[in-house]
């Protein structure tokens, strides 16, 4: 029997071997990640056995979640370059995978400015340009020559072909912040960068991110997806609202396996943390490494040593009451913050009253005045810059009233943070306790739980916080120079029926000691 083959019959058949390389070629860069990533896009740097793991896990949950991973850890190569390449493929061309449901996919990538989304845009933009692998396994979706392709620019946004024709281009690139499209409705918004160093500038620049990013939401599609990739730049960045809201769920990958300085690194070298570390400072370094913004350990305050206590707690206490004053009622300004404070026989501090409100002049005066007569305070210390704006005001209303008490300057040359951090021994000792809830509706009319607010926007943020007037306020419970008067047990020592008194107290044949 003669078995060779024909040059014709050779021909066909290295044909059908290379025909069948090419399907099972095309197969895996649409659907497996960590192939596409590291053959087919030549990104050889990943082949990593770390980086293997994260695209694995990234294939097999896409969407919905916010993706923190440390600088240089590949988390926007992974996701927003290779993942999106992959599902175009996929829900593109002749054959698209059943997964995508016959839906070809359009993605909107979103950055905190739209410069920086174009970056995105461009290495996608390039690939599809440049690698003749990839656009020889994909003649149905990518362009021999992207000049024929009806829009293909940084502005307009990329177009693969495809059989239908939405508004939306396939890949477009925009700012959160500057310059949104209208009437636009991608099926996967991508959120890539959306917080950067700029947009934690103020509380305001925080605020304005949030609502922006708030608004661009109604540009996905019924149905459609949402992605986020970033770096914490601040406790209370927009990925917090993005985490408390539940719009994603967490996916926190630190450069250390425990996310500690002290961690054993998961890709970089031990040597070259150590070095961002120098180079970055703590802050930073606990922010974009450690994807904790108190990440340090320089943070202050633990959520264990916080106690609560139930019912009443102001019986036998010495109180007293602690103000510190901000003017205007602006949004972004600071709060006017007050305590009333009671010292227990126990050696404890008890938080009996807290508020936290923008108050003009009138109406801080009012609230010295009312915590004044419901606690008959022991002090009522004022601090120092609030009291120049509003002495004045306070003694005339005094007068009016026929109603009087002294107030204690505070102030001094510390810095703030030192001051607050006079508390975190009380705090440490578990010597300082919170009502379980205490409700106070503000200047806008809005009910607020003083407790929580307290705890979760400067307590835990601390010292990073957006607003830290209720600590600054607390803290001048521990001026050193201005000592305390805990209460002492009473003990009853003839004295010959004599009246004694002490600080005001009177009992007959009784001595009050405090």
């Amino acid at each position: 029997m003669n078995l060779a083959l024909t040059p014709t019959q050779k021909r066909e058949m290295l044909a059908l071997l290379e025909e069948r390389a090419r399907r099972d070629d095309r197969r895996r860069a649409r659907t497996d990640l960590f192939y596409l990533l590291t053959d087919v896009l030549r990104r050889q740097d990943i082949d990593r056995p770390w980086l293997k793991a994260r695209c694995e896990e990234v294939q097999a949950s896409r969407d919905g979640h916010l993706d923190l991973w440390a600088r240089e850890h590949y988390k926007s190569t992974i996701i927003t370059f290779g993942l999106t390449i992959m599902e175009i493929l996929g829900s593109h061309g002749d054959d698209p995978l059943p997964i995508y449901g016959g839906r070809e996919l359009c993605f909107g990538i979103f950055s905190h400015t739209r410069p920086i989304a174009k970056g995105f845009l461009r290495q996608i933009k390039t690939e599809f340009e440049t690698n003749a692998r990839l656009k020889a396994l994909f003649p149905d979706i990518l362009w021999a020559d992207p000049r024929k392709a009806p829009k293909w620019s940084e502005d307009d946004g990329i177009v693969v072909k495809r059989k239908t024709n939405p508004k939306e281009s396939t890949v477009e690139a925009w700012g959160v912040v500057d310059g949104q499209p209208t009437g636009k409705h991608f099926t996967t918004l991508i959120y890539d960068d959306l917080v950067t160093k700029e947009s934690v500038t103020s509380p305001d620049m925080i605020a304005k991110t949030t609502s922006a990013l708030e608004l661009s939401y109604n540009l996905g599609s019924d149905g459609g997806n949402k992605r986020f990739i970033g770096t914490r730049y601040h406790y209370n960045d927009s990925y917090k609202t993005v985490l408390d809201r539940g719009t994603a769920n967490p996916r926190l990958y630190p450069a250390t396996d425990d996310g500690t300085l002290t961690g054993e690194p998961v890709l970089l070298s031990a040597e070259t943390l150590a070095e961002k570390r120098r180079d970055m400072g703590p802050y930073t370094f606990a922010c974009q490494m450690l994807q904790d913004p108190k990440g340090d350990e320089t943070q202050g305050f633990r959520d264990e040593w916080l106690r609560h206590y139930e019912g009443e707690a102001s019986k036998g206490t010495v109180k007293y009451i602690l103000v510190d004053a901000a003017s205007g009622k602006k949004k972004g300004h600071d709060y006017t913050s007050a305590w009333v404070i009671g010292l227990g026989g126990d050696q404890n501090y008890y938080a009996l009253e807290m508020v936290r409100d923008r108050l003009n002049l009138t109406q801080r005066a009012k609230l010295v005045m009312d915590l004044h007569r419901k606690w008959k305070p022991l002090e009522v210390r004022y601090e120092r810059y609030g009291l120049m704006a509003d002495i004045e005001h306070i003694k005339f209303v005094q007068e009016q009233e026929n109603y009087r008490f002294d107030i204690i300057e505070v102030g001094g040359q510390a810095p703030k943070l030192d001051r607050i951090k006079r508390l975190i021994p009380i705090f440490e000792q578990k010597r300082f306790y919170l009502p379980r809830t205490q409700n106070r509706t503000n200047y806008e009319g809005v009910t607020e739980d003083m407790v929580q607010a307290f705890i979760h926007e400067e307590y835990k943020a601390f010292p990073v916080s957006l607003h830290d007037d209720m600590l600054d306020s607390l803290a001048r419970i521990a001026e050193p120079d201005l000592p305390l008067s805990w209460p002492k047990e009473c003990r009853t020592t003839p004295l010959n029926f004599q009246t004694q008194f002490t600080r005001g107290h009177s009992a007959p044949g009784l001595t009050l000691e405090w």
